[in-house]
């Protein structure tokens, strides 16, 4: 699926500081360098950290800033299933069917493909840094003590909502695992985590302490809102169906495509044969599983499972703002398909486990088949449309002029693609009001007095924010501009998504 969509705004975030300041709020200044530390007051720049190698080597291709976060996810399929084989009663059948359930989750594999929240990087610290922990306490290995600490610790840097993790992982591990951790609480045990956490954790904790905690005070405000959207939310997220008509078109879009890819033709032959499958079932499983309880009750990783689940989820719906879209609640994953895989383990029928397993799995690759299907036939939705790639071509063009992106969804992607190459600039921020400030009409006056300005939006029905591009035609008839079309980029279904024009007097 990498090539189908294009790089959506969140997430070319990460790339920002190498091509642009990130200012004194973000950075520390070291030996006359800056050194980003964050992106935002809860996203840090880990991710920015490894990808500077690869851009080095590679540039900054499509294949580049994907295919590493799809190998990050195989990696979480491979440390998944060594702690599954840690886990309960059959531990080999609740390994292979555990990493087989989350290889195959479509809302696990599109998140971690294109990683706008960003999560493939959470996924694989948490995923390796329990079992680091649980192999360190089967073996009194320090080391491994050590790392699994220092791998939450990154996790917090990279992002800090994994604090919601954070939370589940300790009361789970209190709940269930407390004969190991007072055993584990030995003075040396204590610093040697301590001092692992914080040094993974450092420049997290570097940025709060130079701004007054600036990520709790910027995030964490109590305000569940609607619980059933959350509620609705995680259900479409378990299910597989969370990002149809936000990154994939729905079939009611104009102009489909023929299949001529052999993976479009292949899809396209599942889709025709057994028909369209947009939900996994796997939230209706789960429940059943729920039910099942008197088999499975044994297993502490069962509990534990549903102990992080609880109190993670918990935090993610007490908070504003958080567990209301797909890439907050797949921070859950896998501790969903832990649980399921441990108790359809504890079944004592051999041939009823083997079934739900396999209808399971085979279910998540009939709904992956379906956002392929979709993909080839309609193309990408919204901001990960796939017009952004001759987009960035067209902008090349216009590279020794000033290019001034109006609307949200521009500016990031195509920094990136332009390597900051593009005199780009977003302004969308002078437009959001009818009634421009003084301020705002001094900045945009200026812009328009500059012959070399050329301005990029998208085409009224695809805007962001509605109205941005009516805005900024008001504005230039009232200062004596004319509006002068200059080129419209269509996407790979022939559909007008981006206009690019200037203003002349």
């Amino acid at each position: 699926m990498i090539p189908y969509a294009g790089v959506q705004d969140d997430e070319s975030l990460f790339a920002l500081p190498f091509w642009e300041p990130m200012g004194r709020l973000y950075e520390l200044r070291i030996f006359h360098q800056h050194l980003p530390l964050m992106l935002m007051s809860y996203l840090g720049t880990f991710k920015t950290a490894l990808y500077w190698p690869l851009f080095k080597i590679f540039g900054s291709g499509i294949w580049v800033v994907r295919l590493p976060m799809v190998l990050v996810g195989a990696v979480t399929v491979y440390f998944f299933y060594m702690l599954l084989l840690r886990c309960g009663s059959r531990p080999l059948f609740a390994a292979a069917t555990g990493a087989f359930l989350l290889a195959t989750d479509p809302t696990f594999v599109l998140t971690d493909t294109f990683d706008w929240g960003p999560v493939a990087l959470e996924h694989l610290l948490l995923v390796a840094g329990c079992y680091l922990l649980v192999r360190s306490q089967e073996s009194g290995e320090r080391r491994d003590l050590a790392a699994g600490f220092l791998l939450f610790g990154l996790a917090l840097w990279n992002k800090a909502l994994f604090v919601w993790a954070l939370s589940g992982l300790t009361v789970g591990a209190l709940a269930v695992f407390w004969p190991e951790v007072r055993r584990a609480l030995a003075p040396q045990n204590l610093r040697i985590a301590a001092t692992a956490f914080l040094v993974g954790a450092s420049p997290f904790l570097l940025f709060n302490l130079r701004h007054s905690g600036a990520t709790a005070s910027e995030n964490m405000h109590l305000d569940p809102g609607p619980i059933s959207r959350k509620w609705i939310q995680f259900e479409n997220a378990a299910n597989g169906n969370a990002v149809f008509a936000f990154i994939l078109e729905e079939d009611y879009a104009e102009r489909p495509k023929p299949l001529t890819t052999w993976v479009g033709r292949i899809a396209g032959w599942i889709h025709d044969h057994l028909g369209v499958h947009r939900r996994t079932g796997f939230v209706y499983a789960f429940a059943v599983l729920l039910l099942l309880a008197p088999w499975w009750w044994k297993s502490r990783a069962a509990r534990f499972s549903l102990i992080f689940i609880a109190i993670s989820g918990g935090m993610m719906t007490a908070l504003k703002n958080a567990g209301g879209a797909a890439h907050h609640t797949v921070l859950l994953w896998p501790f969903p398909q832990l649980f399921a895989a441990v108790a359809i383990a504890a079944i004592p029928w051999r041939w009823i486990l083997r079934a739900a397993a396999a209808a399971l799995i085979a279910m998540n690759l009939l709904v992956i088949n379906q956002h392929v299907y979709q993909f080839a036939r309609n193309g990408a939705a919204g901001n990960f449309t796939d017009a952004l790639f001759p987009l960035a071509q067209t902008l090349t063009h216009y590279r020794d002029q000033r290019i001034w992106s109006i609307d949200w969804g521009i500016f990031y992607t195509m920094d990136l693609a332009g390597e900051g190459r593009l005199h780009l600039r977003p302004v969308n921020n002078l437009l959001m009001s009818d009634t421009p400030s003084e301020t705002d009409q001094v900045i945009l006056r200026r812009i328009f007095s500059y012959p070399d300005s050329i301005f990029v939006g998208h085409v009224p029905e695809r805007e962001v924010f509605p109205g941005v591009g009516a805005r900024l035609q008001r504005f230039a008839d009232s200062t004596g501009y004319q509006r002068q079309p200059l080129q419209t980029v269509f996407d790979s279904n022939g559909r007008p998504v981006f206009e690019i024009f200037r203003f002349v007097r």
